[in-house]
């Protein structure tokens, strides 16, 4: 009985001590997370071959990580004083905020 109490004691002592080290590693892995240091945007596009044309320059000039296509989207908007309705395609784009700017104006 002594001796497992003992384990439960040394294995809840051990808890904070393996979350520190899970994070630490965790963050080196991912070139040291910071709150605020990542960001999603997201684009519409006219159809499918835009799309992925963007998606793969993106990625390819290192201004995302990954960049999700997601077909078929309805969006209804307003322009010009009338309400329209087009057939899109969106793009979400993963990326370090200090590269927003960057992928703005690619995209731009």
């Amino acid at each position: 009985m002594k001796a497992a109490c003992c384990v439960l004691v040394v294995s809840l002592l051990m808890v904070p001590l393996l979350r520190t080290v899970s994070q630490r590693l965790f963050s080196m892995a991912a070139e040291s997370y910071a709150p605020g240091s990542l960001s999603a945007a997201f684009i519409t596009c006219p159809n499918e071959t835009v799309a992925k044309e963007i998606a793969r320059a993106v990625v390819e000039k290192h201004l995302a990580a990954c960049v999700n296509i997601m077909p078929q989207i309805t969006s209804i908007y307003e322009w010009k004083g009338k309400i329209e309705e087009d057939s899109e395609v969106l793009l979400m784009i993963k990326t370090r905020s200090s590269r927003i700017p960057a992928l703005a104006e690619y995209v731009r």
